[in-house]
């Protein structure tokens, strides 16, 4: 991804070869009017206007080459929207840049839209984050045009327990030690999302304060939205605050395996950190209200007083999305939809151990969606009935209902009652209803489920799946589903 960018000469046009693509793209009419005669017999484009994009970029190269009708030329803004269908393939993108000067910009717009350092897994193949720091370093030192482009950073501290690659250095830890993290961390400015996360504990009170600095100015920066920190522990709300004061306009924040602990005051060291000349030690800055805010197997004692004290610490009035995942206080949560009340469009609950809850959802009129992950056999047909008994004729914007059971399906009992609760006329609006099933389509317990909820079926708008594969497990986070915060 950071590897430096191909000879900007005119190289040799090759075949390129990607996977077919369904987009529409109108393009015939414009090379068919403007290349006329011998060229039109040697496009590769069909007479219809859905084509394989591996296609259109051949015939632009095709075209840079030819000769009779040097004049005619395809308008940038052509080009630049055929490439952009190229953003999720990298080699095809460095054979995009090394065309010619004008294809540079939105090839390298997608090749560095997105910078990942992680030490060696399975799933990413080789890698050495410390050397992909010093490589990106050296290469936006030598061309600082590429920064603007670099909108999603991630990273992720210590190494994986185990790979295949026994030839690949194994990096335990790295963020602190490699030099070229900080700077690049004084670098970027154009940072929209922003993963730091650790395979084991990240401990902020280890950190150096050089460190915390370069940090706190990455968090600074007017473009950053989005920050979801993974295994992390802080000593207590007050060191977890400071660090989020310094964003201009953080818009979702997400905590996943994180601690927060309950001693009552700042770390002693904590002001070594260099503090910004318009606040001091402590003072709280009223940043940006959150959209998004996620808590996925987070300890965190003064979550209360961090979101609803007297003086609260994070705005939440503009709340839209609220998922939740193995907290340890239902009841802090149902405070919480209390008082984000109309705003919440969006809940997403994993319980965990909770002890069966009913939530008031009373509050939350504008609650377009809600989503339900459970685990245990013997409490999730009570949780799932007792949600649905939940929402009010007041929740009149509620399209979407997704259950997932992740637990054998003939241990749980109740589907019938489920699909009576579906029945009544307060769910009789619902667009969409997602029920995932952690069996196979074919098995006879998942037949049997969907004969029991046959009423539902029935109308039209349910969608039943299999939990466990590939394409349905869940990531590392509860991501948010609004789209202007997903990558």
């Amino acid at each position: 991804m950071i590897d430096q960018s191909p000879s900007l000469e005119h190289a040799a046009r090759p075949w390129i070869d990607i996977p077919a693509s369904n987009n529409s793209f109108p393009i015939s009419a414009y090379v068919h009017d403007h290349y006329p005669g011998p060229v039109s017999h040697h496009l590769l484009i069909p007479s219809h206007d859905t084509y394989d994009f591996s296609k259109i970029v051949s015939t632009l190269f095709f075209l840079m080459d030819v000769a009779e009708h040097p004049p005619a030329r395809l308008p940038q803004e052509l080009v630049d929207h055929i490439i952009d269908h190229l953003h999720d393939d990298p080699l095809t993108l460095k054979s995009c840049a090394s065309v010619c000067h004008a294809w540079l910009p939105t090839s390298r717009l997608h090749l560095f839209a997105k910078i990942c350092l992680k030490a060696t897994s399975p799933h990413n193949g080789p890698a050495v984050p410390q050397e992909r720091c010093k490589r990106l370093h050296a290469l936006l030192v030598r061309s600082p045009e590429i920064i603007p482009n670099i909108r999603e950073l991630e990273i992720c501290e210590g190494s994986p327990l185990h790979h295949h690659y026994p030839d690949v250095q194994s990096s335990t830890t790295w963020v602190t030690t490699e030099r070229t993290l900080t700077a690049l961390f004084k670098m970027l400015t154009h940072v929209k999302r922003f993963d730091f996360s650790a395979t084991s504990t990240l401990y902020w009170t280890l950190l150096p304060p050089t460190f915390q600095t370069a940090l706190c100015t990455l968090l600074s920066r007017p473009s950053l939205t989005y920050v979801l920190l993974h295994s992390w522990m802080f000593p207590n709300f007050a060191s977890l605050t400071w660090m989020l004061s310094h964003c201009q306009n953080l818009r979702a924040f997400a905590l996943s395996s994180t601690n927060i602990s309950n001693d009552s005051g700042p770390d002693p060291d904590h002001a070594r950190v260099d503090v910004p000349e318009d606040k001091e030690e402590g003072e709280i800055v009223h940043t940006t209200p959150l959209e998004v805010l996620t808590l996925d197997f987070v300890t965190f004692g003064y979550l209360e007083y961090w979101l609803l004290g007297h003086r609260s610490l994070v705005d939440i009035r503009s709340l839209r999305e609220l998922r939740v995942a193995h907290f340890h206080d239902a009841g802090v949560i149902d405070k919480l939809l209390l008082a984000v009340g109309g705003s919440l469009e969006h809940f997403h609950l994993k319980p965990g151990s909770w002890n069966v809850h009913a939530f008031n959802l009373s509050h939350n009129p504008g609650l377009r969606s809600i989503r339900l992950t459970l685990d245990d056999p013997e409490t999730a047909m009570i949780w799932a009935t007792t949600l649905l008994s939940s929402i009010t004729e007041g929740n009149t914007a509620l399209e979407s209902v997704g259950l997932e059971f992740y637990a054998d399906p003939k241990k749980i009992n109740g589907w019938s009652d489920l699909d009576a609760l579906f029945m009544r006329p307060k769910l009789s609006s619902l667009k969409q209803v997602e029920i995932g099933l952690f069996a196979i389509p074919t098995h006879a317990d998942f037949i049997t489920v969907k004969e029991e909820m046959c009423g539902l079926g029935n109308r039209g708008t349910v969608r039943w799946y299999q939990l466990g594969i590939k394409s349905q497990r869940s990531s590392r986070q509860l991501t948010p589903r609004i789209s202007r915060y997903e990558s």
